[in-house]
């Protein structure tokens, strides 16, 4: 997806392939370093089915390889950007590390609430995305306001993927997903469906299925998100961003890159993994 962005981005300027491909090449292999490094920190021993680094050849190397993928993205990177485009992509990674010590800082706090939840995760997944499409924009030369549409659609392609995401949590299928469901509640970590069932008349019954969850496996916890409403409130706040995604891509100019953003946006709620 993210490298795709970049791709995309770059056709509503001057594209050139010499200079795209590796663009998208550096953020795909980033994205990657960040997935490495997450799966140390939740200590996950698959990642779509597989084996993750650490759960195959240790921590130690898996914390080294994340460190090398990111120099190496970085490389190829200032092969070809300016100074400014190196900025916005320090700003990003350093966006997406302090929000997952955010998100590290907040597990097992049962009082996060809707802000806390939007900010971590507009760092952890939507920066990426609003940086793929703006670095594509940019590089093929692309003015400032154009650049700054396709960073807002990216930014709210990236909040209803992730949020899209932490429903198939709970609702996905596990083989499809890729990881075991309700993986994230169990290490604590609260996403928006847990959150609004915590605000609501269920609060009581919610903390106690959290309390039970590797007893039952969270079957109490996902009752409580369908019973309380948390999973329809979720879906609808996805919808939210994913109109406001639509609304400014009606002023992109017509084209490929157009009718490919507006394919994937309204992918989005259809996604099962």
């Amino acid at each position: 997806m993210r490298p795709a962005l970049v791709i995309i981005g770059s056709t509503f300027g001057d594209y050139k392939t010499e200079t795209v491909i590796p663009l998208a090449t550096s953020i795909e292999i980033m994205h990657m370093a960040t997935l490495i490094h997450d799966d140390i920190v939740d200590d996950a021993e698959t990642r779509r089915g597989i084996k993750t680094m650490q759960s195959a050849l240790g921590k130690n190397t898996a914390v080294y390889c994340g460190d090398f993928l990111f120099t190496r993205a970085f490389m190829l990177v200032a092969d070809m950007a300016e100074v400014d485009m190196l900025k916005d992509l320090s700003k990003a990674i350093a966006y997406i590390c302090d929000s997952e010590i955010d998100q590290n800082e907040q597990k097992f706090d049962q009082t996060v609430d809707v802000r806390k939840y939007l900010k971590r995760i507009g760092g952890k997944t939507a920066a990426l995305f609003a940086l793929s499409l703006a670095m594509g924009a940019h590089k093929a030369g692309c003015d400032k306001k154009l650049t700054s549409k396709l960073t807002n659609i990216g930014k709210n392609i990236g909040m209803a993927f992730q949020i899209v995401d932490d429903i198939l949590d709970f609702t996905g299928n596990e083989k499809t997903v890729g990881k075991p469901l309700l993986s994230d509640a169990k290490q604590g970590i609260y996403t928006l469906p847990v959150i609004y069932s915590l605000q609501g008349s269920y609060k009581e019954e919610t903390m106690k299925a959290i309390e039970m969850i590797d007893e039952d496996s969270g079957e109490s916890l996902l009752e409580c998100v369908i019973k309380s409403g948390g999973l329809e409130r979720t879906k609808g706040l996805a919808r939210k961003f994913i109109k406001k995604a639509l609304k400014i891509k009606d002023s992109l100019p017509d084209g490929y890159g157009k009718d490919a953003i507006t394919s994937i946006i309204e992918k989005q709620l259809e996604r099962k993994f």
